[in-house]
């Protein structure tokens, strides 16, 4: 008999939080696509962009994408227990967007700040989610 890894529900919930607070940055973006964009610009040190509608529509869709996705968050964070299999679904696809982002601000290339932020944040997000989970429950053959 091997001792049940505990679950860590405050861990989860603060994870869930920090990523709906970094999610709803998106907010101006859905908003405001081409002044965001122009802000964006302006801190990541390339000045100011030109403006083609592509670039606001884009901008716009993934603000909004990101809102949407804090809302979700929110809403799976107010019942961990029902919606564990969700969380660890966020952890798992956290875990795998550090890497992708990491590929994809490398080709850009972003300032190396924003690549580590970008990459290494969701990477730890996702671990932490992960090492907070309780055990995944064993399907046995009454469950099927």
């Amino acid at each position: 008999m091997t001792p049940s890894r505990p679950s860590r529900p405050r861990v989860q919930l603060w994870m869930l939080r920090l990523m709906i607070a970094i999610l709803l940055t998106g907010l101006p973006g859905a908003l405001l696509p081409e002044i965001a964009f122009q802000k964006f610009a302006w801190l990541m040190g390339y000045g100011k962009q030109p403006i083609t509608p592509l670039i606001v529509y884009l901008s716009g869709n993934a603000g909004f994408a990101y809102v949407t996705i804090a809302v979700l968050i929110w809403a799976i964070s107010r019942d961990l227990t029902r919606y564990q299999p969700l969380v660890r679904l966020f952890g798992w696809t956290m875990a795998i967007a550090g890497p992708a982002y990491l590929s994809i601000d490398l080709q850009c290339p972003l300032p190396l700040w924003w690549t580590l932020m970008d990459s290494l944040s969701c990477l730890l997000i996702g671990i932490t989610l992960l090492w907070a989970c309780p055990p995944a429950k064993r399907a046995s053959s009454a469950d099927c």
